[in-house]
């Protein structure tokens, strides 16, 4: 059994990037329209084909509360700090700014919606929470419910594993990157 808590995982083939996740999101948080917790990233846009010849694909991307989290490592202040259940968390009060985490992060989560007069001038950094709130009442993460095509997955490493055996989403975890999500789990 897996010692990771769940997290929410792409399954890049099912995507169609019609952007409800990244909705779903603000209209959950209220979150300003700058604000973007979860994005669609298009790769290849235009390109004829798909994500295993070279041609467009869509990938939904936020913060995967990453085994290994760069983010956390280079935080000089600890203002990114995993809660009580295991999820990468930030700490406002703390962070100064310093974008060292967007630096760090392989996958683009963290981000600063609202320039302001701290350290870095970049101020507070921002990313998916993985829903701390709706997952301790039981719920699933506001953009996994509102998928229409289930192109985004809830659960832990082990949980998962199965997915990413078939296929589905494997190679988007491929090597390093899938160590520094999952550590040495599935």
């Amino acid at each position: 059994m897996s010692t990771q808590p769940p997290r929410v995982i792409p399954i890049v083939d099912a995507c169609i990037d019609c952007g409800g996740c990244n909705v779903t999101c603000k209209e959950t948080w209220e979150l300003a329209a700058n604000s973007d917790r979860i994005e669609v990233v298009t790769k290849n846009e235009g390109t004829l084909g798909n994500r295993f010849d070279g041609g467009e694909t869509a990938v939904p991307m936020s913060c995967y509360h990453c085994s290994e989290a760069p983010c956390e490592e280079v935080c000089p202040t600890g203002a990114i700090d995993r809660d009580g259940n295991g999820l990468v968390q930030v700490d406002g009060e703390k962070c100064i700014g310093c974008t060292y985490c967007v630096w760090a992060c392989p996958f683009g989560a963290p981000q600063f919606p609202e320039e302001t007069d701290s350290t870095g001038g970049a101020g507070v950094m921002d990313k998916c929470t993985g829903c701390a709130p709706r997952v301790e009442d039981g719920e699933t993460p506001a953009c996994v419910e509102s998928c229409p095509t289930d192109a985004l997955v809830y659960g832990t490493p082990t949980e998962i594993s199965q997915q990413l055996r078939e296929g589905r989403a494997g190679d988007l975890f491929a090597g390093d990157v899938g160590e520094i999500v999952f550590g040495g789990e599935p």
